[in-house]
C-alpha cells in the first residue's frame, strides 16, 4: 500500500517548485481530503475543526490547495476555461470548487469532503484499501459534493466532463443562471454519468435520540453543515460554524451511547454498513424516504408504508422503542 509523504500536509509552506506529484500521490484510503483556498470568508477555523473531527473518527485528514491542482497536466488549460464560466458573485470560491477535482486526481483519488462536513462515527475501511461503488465517482449526499469518492481515473474523467460541458445547456437543464460544480454534478446525475448515494442526513437536529436502527445499532452519522443550514436551521453566523460543528459532534457522540456500537471487520461488513449504495441498507434507504416525505408530499403506496414502518421500528440497545 502506498503511503503519502508528510509533504502533502506541509505543502502550504512550500514553493511550487518543490511540490512533486510523487510526493503526494497515495492509495491510502484512510486519508480523507478537503480543499481549501482562503477566499477571505473566514473559513480557516472551520478547516481546523474539520481536521480535528475527522481525525477523531479515525481518518487521516489532509488539506489540499491549488498547489496540488497545479500538478495536474491539464491544470492551466482547465483553469483558464473554468474562469470563463458564469461563476456567480463569489467567483474565487466557485473556481476553487472546480480545481479540487484536479487536485484529487493529482494525489491519486480517494475521498473528498467539504470542510463543513461533520463526521460523527463513520470510520475508514478496516484495511485502508476500500472505495465505495467499485471506485466509480460517487457523490454521497445525492448530487451535493459534501463527500465524493472515486479513483484517480474517475476524478480525471469528471474533471474532463466539467471542462467539456455545454454550460448553457447545464444552466437551462437545472434552472440556474450560474454554473457551479454542484450544478454540473446534478446535470451529470440526471444523465447517469455519475452515481449518487445518500450517506448523509439532512441535519443533526433531525436525527432520532438515541440514533439507533431497528436492531438497536447506532446509525452512521454524517451531516453537511452548509452555510444555509447554519443560518436558517441554527440561526447562527458563518463565523459560528466551527462551534456548531463541535457542539453537534460532542452531542451526538454522547447520545449514540444509547445504541449498540457497530464495528466492521472486513470490506464486506464495511460496505453493508458504511457509505452504502442505494438498495444495500434497508434502514438507511427508509430514513431517506422518511426525510423526503417529511418535506414534500409523497405517494402513498405499499413500499413507502413498509419503509415508514421500518423507520418507526427503531429501538435502543436495551430494546426500548425510540418512537412511541
Amino acid at each position: 500500500m502506498g503511503v503519502m509523504s508528510t509533504s502533502v500536509t506541509q505543502s502550504t509552506h512550500k514553493t511550487q517548485s518543490v511540490l512533486r506529484a510523487e510526493d503526494v500521490r497515495s492509495n491510502d484510503r484512510c486519508i480523507v481530503y478537503t480543499y481549501f483556498e482562503d477566499q477571505g470568508m473566514g473559513a480557516g477555523p472551520a478547516v481546523e475543526t474539520w481536521k480535528q473531527i475527522w481525525q477523531s473518527a479515525g481518518w487521516k485528514p489532509v488539506v489540499l490547495s491549488e498547489k496540488h491542482a497545479a500538478l495536474h497536466p491539464d491544470y492551466q488549460e482547465m483553469k483558464d476555461k473554468f474562469m470563463t464560466y458564469p461563476l456567480g458573485t463569489n467567483s474565487g470560491y466557485e473556481l476553487a470548487c472546480y480545481l479540487r477535482y484536479l487536485a484529487l486526481a493529482s494525489v491519486g483519488g480517494g475521498y473528498m469532503t467539504d470542510y463543513d462536513t461533520l463526521n460523527v462515527n463513520v470510520p475508514p475501511s478496516p484495511q485502508c484499501d476500500y472505495l465505495p461503488n467499485d471506485g466509480k465517482l460517487t457523490t454521497h449526499d445525492d448530487y451535493v459534493p459534501a463527500m465524493v469518492s472515486g479513483t484517480e481515473e474517475e476524478f480525471n474523467r469528471v474533471a474532463t466532463m466539467m471542462f467539456d460541458a455545454d454550460v448553457n445547456d447545464v444552466m437551462s437543464s437545472v434552472g440556474k443562471t450560474m454554473v457551479s460544480d454542484m450544478y454540473l454534478l446534478q446535470y451529470f446525475r440526471d444523465r447517469e454519468m455519475i452515481d449518487t448515494a445518500h450517506s448523509f442526513y439532512t441535519s443533526p437536529n433531525w436525527i432520532s435520540d438515541p440514533p439507533c436502527d431497528a436492531n438497536g445499532d447506532e446509525l452512521p452519522m454524517m451531516f453537511h453543515l452548509s452555510s444555509s443550514l447554519i443560518d436558517q436551521t441554527f440561526g447562527k453566523q458563518q463565523s459560528d460554524k466551527p462551534e456548531v460543528m463541535r457542539e453537534w459532534f460532542d452531542k451526538l457522540r454522547q447520545t449514540k451511547e444509547g445504541c449498540n456500537k457497530v464495528v466492521a471487520n472486513n470490506q464486506k461488513e464495511y460496505s453493508e454498513r458504511f457509505l452504502t449504495m442505494p438498495g444495500v441498507n434497508k434502514f438507511t434507504d427508509a430514513l431517506k424516504m422518511h426525510w423526503e416525505c417529511g418535506h414534500k408530499k409523497c405517494e402513498q403506496n405499499k413500499e413507502n408504508e413498509e419503509m415508514e414502518a421500518l423507520v418507526v421500528s427503531a429501538k435502543d440497545k436495551n430494546g426500548k422503542a425510540i418512537f412511541e
